[in-house]
């Protein structure tokens, strides 16, 4: 699972940037979508912190039972997706993207569109999870996205 910054984040909300971005050449392309990255990356991080969608909605809270019979909400979930270590992103001169992969990437499909899954890998108890966004682009990532832009064109120009 990933998300493309350029097709979907970048060109859907300033295509003009586009004429723009394509006039670099495509090392400082690169350097600049590698930037973009990063960011989008740190950003879509704390939402996985806060346990938000991009949207500002707030995840449903995961029900874990305790073997007690007790239910608890106050689990953090997705500690480890979030790491820079399993986040990963990928930039070339054509665009860059923020994903995961491997058996990250299946668990957070799960959780990123909702699905069925085995509770743990030992398990053949299969539950159906709720909706958890865990990539996106927020309005306030768009406009960090053209300031760095903005900012890339500027170093440039010097």
């Amino acid at each position: 699972m990933s998300s493309d910054l350029f097709n979907k984040g970048l060109g859907k909300f300033d295509r003009w940037m586009d004429v723009i971005v394509n006039s670099l050449s495509s090392a400082r392309r690169r350097v600049l979508f590698r930037t973009i990255a990063r960011d989008l990356r740190k950003a879509n991080q704390k939402r996985i912190s806060k346990q938000i969608n991009p949207d500002g909605d707030a995840w449903e809270a995961r029900k874990f039972d305790n073997g007690s019979g007790q239910v608890r909400k106050k689990i953090k979930m997705m500690i480890g997706l979030r790491s820079t270590r399993r986040l990963k992103i990928t930039a070339g001169p054509d665009g860059a993207t923020i994903g995961f992969s491997g058996r990250n990437a299946k668990i957070a499909a799960v959780h990123h569109f909702g699905g069925m899954d085995l509770v743990d890998p030992d398990s053949t108890t299969k539950i159906r999870y709720p909706v958890r966004q865990l990539l996106g682009v927020t309005k306030e990532d768009q406009t960090l996205i053209r300031d760095r832009v903005f900012g890339h064109i500027e170093t440039a120009a010097s």
